[in-house]
């Protein structure tokens, strides 16, 4: 004779049998889920971090030109002469289809100062322009016996 014991565990056993392999069936489809939903939030993350990078290192060249181009001087510095400087190799690898737009104006308040106008445009992917970087700096002619900035 079976026990009334071991028969209540013989009913446990059986009435379990399945219920791994449904837990199972859940727990992948739960983990799916999660994947569908975190996949997409991680692209979206790493595509804003180069944009992120993309954009400090356009607003580093272009503090870095506008500081060459200013260290000219006013009576020296001229539309052709900034057309000379051109981009570095680093530069043009880490922003795709990269372009320069450089001007230098006369100021039409002051005929010894001259504005300088720097922009970068550049596309984050082919077809895709990204918001240009831009730097307008003031340039005045040195009175003579003015000393220099350090």
């Amino acid at each position: 004779m079976i026990s009334q014991a071991a028969r209540s565990r013989m009913r446990n056993t059986s009435s379990r049998r399945g219920s791994l392999l449904v837990e199972l069936l859940v727990c992948g489809a739960l983990l799916g889920v999660m994947m569908s939903t975190t996949l997409p939030t991680l692209q979206w993350v790493m595509r804003q971090r180069t944009l992120t990078n993309q954009r400090e290192l356009a607003v580093l060249a272009v503090d870095n030109l506008m500081e060459r181009l200013t260290a000219v001087g006013a009576a020296e510095l001229t539309a052709d002469r900034a057309a000379e400087i051109e981009e570095s190799e680093p530069l043009a690898k880490q922003l795709p289809a990269s372009q320069w737009g450089i001007t230098v104006d006369p100021d039409p308040d002051d005929p010894t100062t001259k504005i300088v106008r720097v922009e970068l445009t550049w596309e984050s992917h082919p077809g895709r322009p990204v918001s240009p970087v831009r730097l307008t700096a003031w340039v005045s002619a040195r009175r003579a016996g003015a000393p220099r900035a350090p």
